[in-house]
């Protein structure tokens, strides 16, 4: 057995050109990926879709940054980071809900320098500017956004950063984004992220019951969401060359 297959619980060439990350897999996005089993490794949970890879990679960006890495070397060449991220400040076009696709992320990566305070400038990384572009294109009228993200190391930390979040222009937070950027150009593959908006930090943190009209929102935002990286996947005209 190869270190790939121990680690993914599959072979490498068993990879599609596209894959999917999942740090989470919510029940409804395993139904509308429409699949039924996923196969373990040590590390990862993967399985094939009809157009894509899946591969549950749990949460933090050493975890999703080595799962790219190792992709390298299978016939992967487009990578969707999908998962859910916190809301910095409610605003026009952004709340519980709402589906945003980072456009930058800072990389504040560190859980001790965040503990610290330590004050110093963060890395800046991108998805790969086509397949960001084609993204947003393909899913203009579906509400998706544009936005600036920075990967963090701590939900307990950061409400008290949140100042220097607002200052900075920064949107959203998540857990993996920056180290699945560098990652995937390090690797050279193409890369893309989108989240739904699961939380609002102070206003509604994580930790915090959702009401039931909240759920349902969040609900039917992560069954769009799966719905349209489907769709795109089927019709982005680079996605499915051999």
């Amino acid at each position: 057995m190869s270190p790939f297959e121990a680690i993914f619980g599959i072979k490498s060439k068993q990879v599609q050109k596209n894959c999917i990350l999942l740090p989470l897999i919510p029940k409804i996005v395993l139904s509308e990926f429409k699949v039924k089993k996923i196969l373990r490794g040590k590390l990862y949970g993967v399985a094939n879709a009809k157009d894509f890879t899946l591969i549950h990679t749990g949460i933090g960006a050493g975890f999703v940054g080595d799962a790219v890495l190792y992709l390298k070397e299978t016939p992967c060449r487009n990578v969707i980071l999908f998962g859910s991220c916190g809301l910095v400040k409610e605003k026009t076009g952004l709340s519980l809900g709402s589906l945003v696709s980072p456009l930058e992320c800072y990389s504040n990566e560190s859980f001790s320098e965040m503990l610290s305070g330590e004050k110093r400038e963060a890395k800046v990384f991108y998805p790969e500017q086509e397949l960001f572009e084609d993204f947003l294109k393909t899913n203009q009228d579906a509400g998706v956004r544009g936005v600036t993200c920075s990967t963090i190391s701590s939900l307990k930390l950061e409400e008290g950063v949140l100042g220097a979040f607002i200052a900075k222009g920064i949107e959203v937070v998540d857990m993996e984004c920056s180290a699945f950027f560098a990652a995937s150009d390090y690797a050279g593959l193409k890369a893309i992220a989108l989240f739904f908006i699961s939380d609002i930090i102070k206003e509604r943190p994580f930790y915090l019951s959702l009401d039931p009209v909240s759920k349902l929102r969040l609900f039917s935002s992560i069954k769009r969401a799966s719905r349209l990286l489907c769709a795109f996947i089927q019709k982005n005209p680079g996605s499915q060359d051999k």
